[in-house]
């Protein structure tokens, strides 16, 4: 019979549930998508499995997120709804497993429910983390039981490791425990043969799948990022200069605080460490990371210390330590991120309403690869790429064509022919400068002289213009 404090201890978490659940639906069903979350989509949409396997290398992430989106977005089914809900889905079970189950005071599960991670990012932004953190959440919570149903737990590895790469990393750091506690208990006779062989081939399995996805990763499309100490900067800062003196303070006190205190359990110290050095790697040397790549850093914080609770209980630096935690998280309520416009608004569809809208039947060409961030919201338009005269879908040539380097704003008339419609007005969206000033321009090469006029020009920065003349020049 449940006493009356864990009754009052459920209605309290229901109660945060449901204040949790009403806001993060208005901000899902409010939320415009970004540029990430539509590319997802295409890909889904465009690609078949084997296809999408090895278009990994240039995503830097794992399949399992765009399989799942696969069914509605090769069926077209209502989009963005399907992709949004399912995200929100995986943030609310993480969540709930996080508030039912993890060993911390009501207080701090309050502060963690109403962070900007878990309240504005992970339920709200359509990416890969959301299922990635659930899939930690439940390695972190069935983490003593792992050796009574190991192939269930292999099976969870396997789906955490391929949710993004962030996840990955804690799922290697799980992985390489369990495989040693499988081969102890094996040689103890604590597990069967069966569940001891299925449980490694499903881990051998999940190493074969990531290094098939990312171990021929475009080294040259994944670039050193030299902004990682301010992009993190920007994560900590509040909305009052106190709070962000609280978030740095606090999150440095953990950052040297947390793995010692777990130093004397060397599993759980393993668990931290590992997926803490891989993400402080890729941040300084491969990419600098935003937003929604340094709450992990916290997740892990708090999965290392869940383990420590579950194994040890709270003894004083652990209750000091708690403390921080609910800090960090009290700081994180108020981060300026969720303040900024561009958290609720798109420039995807600010794009495409702003230069489709108008346009039933035309060929909209796009010079600049990140511009098929419209793509979504234009179902109908023909749009194809000028730098792979190709029309516009989630090609992978358009990462390998050298004639155009991102953001470059280089147009060749006679491979921009190559694009063009005979049958349909032609349009291009390209950036404004002094090469393709606002007020139109004209293009000439040894085999073609194009001349456009402006369509519609945004913040005199970024223009659509109108193809009116294609001549080819003679003796060519």
């Amino acid at each position: 019979m449940e006493t009356n404090t864990g009754a009052k201890y459920s209605k309290y978490i229901y109660v945060i549930l449901g204040i949790w659940i009403v806001i993060t639906l208005l901000r899902v069903f409010f939320h415009q998508p970004w540029y990430d979350e539509a590319h997802a989509w295409m890909l889904a949409r465009d690609y078949n499995f084997i296809d999408l396997i090895a278009q990994m290398k240039y995503e830097g992430h794992t399949f399992v997120w765009y399989l799942l989106l696969m069914p509605f977005a090769k069926l077209n089914l209502l989009w963005p709804y399907p992709m949004l809900i399912i995200n929100w889905l995986f943030a609310f079970l993480a969540l709930f497993i996080f508030l039912k189950n993890a060993p911390f005071n009501p207080i701090i599960k309050t502060l963690v429910a109403f962070s900007y991670p878990f309240l504005a990012q992970l339920p709200v932004i359509a990416r890969c983390y959301s299922i990635g953190v659930l899939c930690l959440f439940l390695l972190t919570d069935l983490y003593k039981k792992r050796l009574v149903h190991p192939i269930n737990y292999s099976l969870l590895i396997f789906i955490c490791a391929n949710t993004s790469v962030m996840a990955l990393f804690g799922a290697f750091a799980f992985g390489i425990i369990f495989a040693y506690d499988l081969i102890k208990a094996a040689l103890e006779d604590k597990i069967s043969r069966k569940a001891f062989t299925v449980s490694f081939v499903i881990l051998a399995l999940c190493a074969v799948m990531v290094f098939w996805q990312l171990g021929r990763a475009n080294a040259d499309f994944i670039s050193p990022n030299n902004n990682f100490i301010q992009n993190i900067l920007t994560f900590f800062t509040g909305i009052w200069k106190p709070i962000t003196v609280l978030n740095i303070v606090s999150a440095l006190f953990l950052f040297f605080a947390v793995p010692c205190y777990c130093f004397k359990d060397k599993r759980i110290f393993l668990i931290y460490i590992i997926p803490i050095a891989f993400l402080l790697y890729v941040f300084n040397f491969t990419y600098g990371g935003t937003f929604h790549h340094y709450v992990f850093l916290l997740v892990y914080a708090l999965i290392a210390l869940w383990l420590i609770n579950d194994a040890r209980g709270k003894d004083f630096p652990g209750k000091i330590i708690e403390i921080f935690v609910g800090l960090l998280f009290l700081g994180q309520i108020f981060s300026i991120i969720p303040f900024q416009p561009n958290t609720y608004t798109s420039a995807s569809r600010f794009m495409a309403d702003n230069f489709l809208s108008q346009i039933s039947d035309a060929r909209i060409i796009l010079t600049i690869e990140a511009d098929k961030r419209l793509i979504p919201y234009a179902v109908n338009s023909d749009i194809y790429f000028y730098c792979s005269a190709t029309k516009a879908d989630s090609d992978s040539t358009i990462y390998e064509t050298p004639l155009c380097e991102y953001g470059s704003s280089q147009i060749l008339p006679s491979w921009l022919h190559k694009s063009l419609s005979d049958k349909k007005d032609n349009y291009i969206i390209t950036v404004v400068n002094d090469e393709i000033p606002e007020t139109g321009f004209v293009l000439e090469d040894k085999y073609y002289k194009m001349k456009f006029e402006p369509y519609k020009i945004l913040n005199k920065t970024y223009g659509m213009f109108k193809v009116i003349e294609t001549v080819k020049n003679q003796g060519t």
